[in-house]
């Protein structure tokens, strides 16, 4: 019911703008009689979720509250992805990343982003409280560790 919707969603900064447009939403239903919520829902959600929306309230015995509610409780179901990245990724880039990440993992799985410059290139990711490090800080790390002793009697003469 709520697919489209929900595919729009790709990071936890989405989610959390969605949840607050829907508390908007919900608490608009109380207000000058329920006749602010067409102006608020025109207003305060996104140009895109508007005709979605619209369609859902559209259908057939809707109800507003219900709908939103439903709503709300999957977009706060959805499981997150934790990647850490060498660089400030672009719309592009978490484009990219969601769509992989949804192929490969699950499709309502959103990413959580962080930068780190330490990293040097590549990532890090946790899912389901399983970490894995593809960084090439990583990879320097345990080549600088098998070369150690090699380098230490290097520079001892």
């Amino acid at each position: 019911m709520f697919d489209q919707i929900l595919s729009k969603i790709r990071t936890v900064d989405d989610q959390e703008k969605i949840l607050e447009e829907i508390d908007v939403l919900l608490s608009s239903l109380y207000q000058d009689k329920g006749l602010g919520f067409e102006s608020t829902l025109k207003t305060s959600a996104r140009a895109w979720l508007y005709p979605l929306l619209r369609e859902e309230f559209s259908k057939e015995g809707a109800n507003r509250r219900n709908l939103l509610l439903n709503l709300k409780q999957k977009i706060e179901g959805l499981s997150k992805v934790y990647i850490t990245l060498a660089f400030e990724p672009s719309e592009d880039a978490l484009n990219r990343f969601g769509g992989v990440i949804r192929t490969s993992v699950r499709e309502d799985v959103i990413i959580s982003v962080a930068y780190d410059p330490h990293l040097i290139g590549g990532v890090q990711i946790i899912y389901n409280g399983e970490f894995r490090d593809f960084s090439f800080k990583r990879i320097f790390e345990k080549e600088f560790e098998n070369t150690r002793e090699q380098i230490l009697k290097s520079i001892k003469n």
